[in-house]
């Protein structure tokens, strides 16, 4: 009975090890909020020719839109978009 749960605890002891290594394999990157997704350009007219969070020119990094005082602004991503919806006069007298 002693040989059994040597044996069995070992085989356990195994799988739970090789589980952990394995586990590494396979973890999800989330980029930060500044990272952009180049793939995902929207073909909309925007009035700024700059992200006006992080600068980058929306003509080729547009993936995301607000609309604020009846005017379409563009994004680089989501996240810029975010910080901008937060405070958007600190962001349009800065363009400017």
């Amino acid at each position: 009975m002693k040989t059994i749960t040597m044996i069995t605890a070992a085989i356990l002891a195994t799988a739970i090890f090789s589980c952990k290594e394995n586990s590494h394999q396979h973890e999800v990157k989330v980029a930060d909020e500044q990272s952009v997704d180049v793939t995902k350009k929207l073909n909309v007219k925007v009035e700024n020719a700059m992200d006006p969070v992080c600068e980058m020119p929306t003509a080729d990094h547009l993936s995301d839109t607000i609309q604020y005082q009846g005017k379409v602004y563009g994004f680089c991503s989501a996240g810029c978009k975010e910080e901008f919806a937060k405070n958007p006069e600190q962001y349009l007298a800065k363009s400017h």
